[in-house]
């Protein structure tokens, strides 16, 4: 994959192109290391950002309470934030 094709996965991210720039001017393989794992981590977390998401705009069916048999519903999306390995989920 050339630059310019790594930079168009997420081309509005300031980070993602920070840190494709940072890797095309490593002088040495270690920095190409550390900079590559911190695209990946930063592309994992853009990716299940976007995931999750997605998967809130569509509709739950809620079941019946199996204690009191009333209807469950939900109380609306709302942003939440977990820390997972691959960094802050929003």
């Amino acid at each position: 994959m050339t630059l310019p094709q790594l930079e168009a996965l997420y081309p509005e991210h300031a980070d993602w192109s920070s840190y494709c720039q940072q890797l095309h001017q490593a002088s040495n393989l270690s920095a190409m290391v550390l900079i590559a794992l911190q695209l990946g981590l930063l592309f994992a977390r853009l990716t299940l950002e976007k995931a999750l998401n997605t998967r809130a705009q569509f509709p739950t069916i809620w079941p019946d309470c199996s204690v009191c048999g009333r209807h469950i519903r939900s109380k609306g999306f709302r942003s939440r934030q977990m820390k997972t390995l691959v960094g802050q989920i929003a």
